[in-house]
């Protein structure tokens, strides 16, 4: 019942039609993750293949993310070549190589791949002993948020799942045509609507917001690379545009599952909470959270300052244009005729520089073409000639 009189509110019913539309957006762009993150896998192996000696023994399954030791080697203490933190290769004495000579490599590709700067592969999320395998356990090291440990495909990962795949993976943006780097790219936007949709308090959207949700949902799917090409991303563009029509339905069954999604991520971002944190990092995470509230305090203050200076800037302009409205009008014909001067000096300036300063070369056969006074012109020699007792000469230029 509660249900059903949510839905007759509209403001509801357009927040439930974006969740629906992030359901489609999904179904739309897993099998296009599947599919390039097989690519991506399957180039991976074999480079390592074609240029590892000895050659590697696929599958591996032995190695862990803690223990893993790189195929690349730190520059010095602490500094990783990959510009990675707290990169593996900063701490070499309790890392091993991969007995069967291919995780490490993996691991190398994996960070090159991210598009973050530095990079920052999210290993939480994926198990190592299945990276010579399974394409998907590689893919979501680029998932920059807690709980896809358990996904073993795309179509058990969320949208968010798959747009952090495709925002943090170099090798997915050589199959996208717009710019995935970019600060408002499309994919980016689209993720952030996600987070807006499903953290809302009030659960109300505005038509016009939502529709604005569903169209560049829309347009992520329609993307002119190869998503436009895609049968599954076209059918669900189709069942998008049909979520825009005024006659759609939304069941109290839609809100149900909307509603599911939020409480399962609630739980989810709990676990990981309570489970992932050790005292260290908490202690880190929570001095970063000073220092940012510090920076954040100094910026306030700096706006602040900068406001009050432009504040005085702008008062005093508009003194001064007060006073040039109360100008006597001699001013005025003063500033008049000096305007006036100084358009003179320029006209004098160009006449001079068309019609006198120009001569022809040879003036006694006059040619078409005039050149400037200064290109033509050779100083004369003039000698003086000095005479000396005794009737002797002396001649000086």
């Amino acid at each position: 019942m509660a249900h059903e009189i949510h839905l007759k509110n509209n403001k509801y019913r357009q927040w439930v039609k974006a969740g629906l539309g992030l359901g489609y957006l999904k179904e739309g762009l897993a099998p296009f993750c599947d599919d390039i993150g097989r690519q991506q896998h399957n180039d991976i192996i074999n480079k390592i293949q074609q240029t590892k000696t000895p050659q590697p023994n696929i599958p591996c399954g032995a190695c862990q993310i803690t223990t893993l030791q790189p195929d690349h080697v730190r520059v010095s203490k602490g500094i990783c070549p990959l510009k990675q933190d707290k990169c593996n290769c900063c701490f070499p004495s309790n890392k091993r190589p991969c007995p069967n000579n291919v995780c490490g490599a993996i691991y190398d590709s994996i960070i090159q791949d991210h598009a973050s700067m530095p990079p920052a592969p999210f290993w939480k999320n994926s198990d190592v002993q299945q990276w010579s395998t399974e394409p998907w356990e590689v893919c979501k090291c680029f998932i920059n948020a807690p709980g896809y440990k358990d996904k073993t495909s795309t179509d058990d990962t969320d949208c968010t799942g798959l747009l952090h795949v495709i925002i943090n993976n170099k090798y997915f943006h050589s199959h996208i045509g717009c710019n995935v780097t970019g600060p408002n790219n499309l994919f980016l936007k689209v993720r952030q609507y996600r987070n807006m949709i499903f953290h809302s308090s009030s659960m109300e959207l505005e038509e016009s917001e939502a529709n604005i949700y569903l169209d560049d949902m829309i347009a992520v799917l329609q993307d002119n690379k190869e998503l436009v090409h895609q049968p599954a991303a076209q059918q669900a563009v189709l069942k998008l545009q049909d979520l825009k029509q005024k006659d759609f339905v939304i069941t109290t069954e839609c809100s149900e599952e909307i509603l599911k999604q939020i409480k399962d991520e609630m739980t989810k971002m709990r676990e990981f909470t309570e489970n992932a944190a050790t005292k260290v990092e908490y202690e880190e995470l929570k001095n970063k959270f000073i220092e940012l509230e510090r920076q954040l305090a100094q910026e306030r203050e700096e706006q602040t300052r900068k406001y009050t200076e432009l504040e005085a800037v702008i008062t005093e302009q508009k003194q001064e244009m007060k006073k040039l409205k109360v100008e006597d009008s001699p001013q005025q014909k003063q500033l008049q005729y000096e305007k006036a001067k100084s358009g003179c000096r320029t006209q004098l300036i160009e006449h001079y520089r068309s019609d006198i300063l120009k001569v022809s070369a040879i003036p006694l056969q006059p040619d078409e073409e005039n050149y400037y006074f200064s290109d033509i012109y050779i100083r004369p020699t003039i000698t003086n000639k000095i005479e000396k007792n005794r009737g002797s000469l002396r001649k000086k230029k």
